[in-house]
């Protein structure tokens, strides 16, 4: 799920915030306003015995002279495993314990990863139930578990009562043992995956379809054999900054034009005022570098060319400064 969340941006900027795009921002956003519950697992809920004959289970009452044992008939033991299994880091949540005795001994050890002592704070008890604690966690990130312990004196039952406060939609769910994820819940978590990297997929093959529909970023060459010159004119654009994802300039234009005849070629630009180029056979004329800010586009230009003299005309094709 972690994974999803910093996928999520990644995919809505390639898609533009389309309607895919807003399809998935609804099932992240319905997905998170839903409930979360993670498991109190019950390790421990029996009544504790002595099993050595001639032994009592006994404790120390009384100060000084009065001082003395007292045996105790029924003491009933709890243990859970609180874990976080959601995806939502909890801080300063609270947890409260509720047990139908007056006399209850509790211990919380430190959560697991976090290491974040829970802090005892003042409960407040409803009825039926008798006696509760309640702790601070500070920290409990995702994958995190805390262990509780309880010990309760002439307890009439083994129920319990417990319950999260300050966890926003993560709610408490007992768990005798274990809990089991059946194959209906596997399947499900299977199917949404499928399907969120089907998106995933054509959002992707999308994306570069047009990017390559779209892509300024190219080389055109125009062959001209006729009147005796054998040219060939090669036009390219380069995005400097590439990125997959953006088109942002700036771009290089650059173009040049091969002589692969046996002939020296006059060449002229058609829009270009000045004086012809010769080009003597196997040498190429290099035409300057050009930088632009704005998207390129391919047009079509006039060349003037020929054996002795721009006489003859080609039109070949450019790439040039796109328009504002």
């Amino acid at each position: 799920m972690e994974i999803l969340k910093m996928l999520l941006p990644f995919i809505s900027g390639l898609i533009g915030g389309g309607a895919v795009g807003a399809l998935i921002n609804e099932w992240f956003h319905r997905r998170r306003a839903r409930m979360q519950p993670i498991p109190l697992i019950e390790r421990v809920n029996r009544l504790v015995r002595s099993e050595l004959k001639g032994f009592i289970l006994a404790r120390t009452v009384g100060d000084g002279k009065d001082r003395r044992l007292e045996e105790i008939q029924r003491v009933r033991e709890y243990q859970f495993t609180l874990r976080n299994s959601s995806y939502i880091h909890l801080h300063n949540a609270e947890i409260q314990f509720e047990f139908p005795s007056a006399d209850v001994e509790a211990w919380a050890e430190r959560p697991a990863r976090s290491k974040t002592a829970p802090v005892l704070v003042e409960s407040v008890i409803s009825k039926p139930w008798k006696m509760g604690y309640r702790w601070r966690i500070p920290e409990f990130p995702p994958g995190d578990s805390i262990e509780f312990t309880f010990r309760a004196i002439d307890a009439l039952s083994d129920e319990y009562e417990v319950a999260l406060y300050g966890g926003g939609q993560v709610v408490i769910e007992k768990s005798k043992g274990e809990p089991i994820v059946n194959e209906s819940t596997i399947s499900r978590r299977r199917s949404i995956a499928l399907i969120f990297w089907m998106i995933v997929a054509v959002v992707w093959a999308g994306f570069y379809g047009l990017r390559i529909m779209s892509d300024p970023t190219g080389s055109k060459e125009t062959y001209i054999e006729w009147a005796g010159c054998s040219l060939n004119v090669t036009s390219s654009s380069r995005q400097v900054n590439f990125s997959f994802i953006s088109q942002a300039g700036p771009w290089s234009l650059n173009a040049d034009i091969l002589n692969t005849g046996s002939r020296k070629c006059f060449v002229k630009w058609e829009s270009d005022p000045g004086n012809p180029v010769t080009i003597e056979p196997s040498r190429t004329l290099f035409l300057e570098t050009e930088y632009t800010s704005m998207k390129p586009r391919l047009v079509s230009q006039g060349l003037l060319f020929g054996p002795d003299g721009p006489m003859n005309k080609a039109t070949v094709k450019l790439y040039v400064p796109g328009a504002r």
